[in-house]
């Protein structure tokens, strides 16, 4: 067997091997960013109106929401399971209903400085679907009407796939979180920051006081779930050990393949 025939049966197993050292790149990069955003997120709270805010740092911003301005970001389902058992007790009427979980909403909201010289969007949380059909006949009351402390992360906007359909602001319809879009909406700058409020999981500590009156809702995001991707260095790691085992396997098969052939 020639040279150039050899070479061509260690192909297979030299292209797995190229994908197993790409997913350890991904795992490695990915872990860093995780890793980066749990220190920044340790650290103490600092003041969103005092300067420029490191990625993942947590911040803390106390106001007043204006419940006249409020948009509904989705449907979307809950994109964790709740720990708290207060929460899962609250939400246990809706597990009971098919589908209901699959159409809820992100709530947006204005919350304006108490010198009334600043005013931040506050992505609150996911809510049901009753919410945003009964806003303002029921649950816009039960909100917080005085000075609220919020503590979470800077947001910025989504990358929406081609599914994703446009959002239409006039109407009130939001299916991905466009901050500056949503700014304008509420007649604020293009470059309002957002604030997403976090709870800890571990101490049940809501970002955001005092809450609703109406008990669980919104649900802010846990702080461990911030850092999200489509596949995490977990599964990075799954892929690499299984694109390594098919290059071993492919390049043992070669090589028996090509001392029969020397025989």
């Amino acid at each position: 067997m020639s040279a150039a025939k050899a070479s061509l049966l260690f192909l297979p197993s030299a292209v797995a091997a190229t994908m197993a050292a790409w997913q350890v790149q991904r795992m490695q990069w990915k872990q860093g960013v995780v890793d980066e955003a749990t220190r920044n997120m340790e650290q103490q709270a600092v003041d969103l109106l005092q300067g420029t805010v490191p990625e993942f740092r947590r911040v803390a911003v106390q106001g007043t929401y204006d419940h006249s301005r409020t948009a509904f970001v989705g449907p979307r389902p809950l994109s964790y399971e709740p720990k708290d058992p207060a929460v899962k007790l609250g939400m246990r009427p809706m597990l009971v209903t098919p589908g209901a979980l699959k159409s809820g909403f992100l709530l947006v909201q204005p919350l304006t400085s108490s010198d009334k010289q600043h005013t931040v969007l506050v992505n609150r949380g996911w809510v049901p679907p009753n919410w945003k059909a009964q806003w303002r006949e029921r649950f816009a009351a039960l909100q917080p009407s005085g000075s609220v402390s919020v503590t979470g992360v800077v947001q910025g906007s989504e990358s929406p796939s081609g599914f994703v359909p446009a959002n239409d602001a006039a109407a009130g319809d939001f299916f991905w979180m466009d901050v500056p879009g949503i700014a304008e909406s509420f007649n604020l700058p293009r470059d309002t920051p957002m604030v997403q409020v976090l709870v800890d999981e571990t101490t049940r500590s809501k970002g955001e006081q005092p809450s609703c009156s109406e008990g669980v809702y919104p649900l802010p995001k846990p702080i461990a779930n911030v850092v999200q991707f489509s596949t995490m260095p977990l599964g990075h790691f799954n892929y690499a050990m299984g694109w390594g085992c098919m290059s071993a396997t492919m390049g043992y098969l070669a090589v028996k393949v090509l001392r029969k052939g020397k025989r």
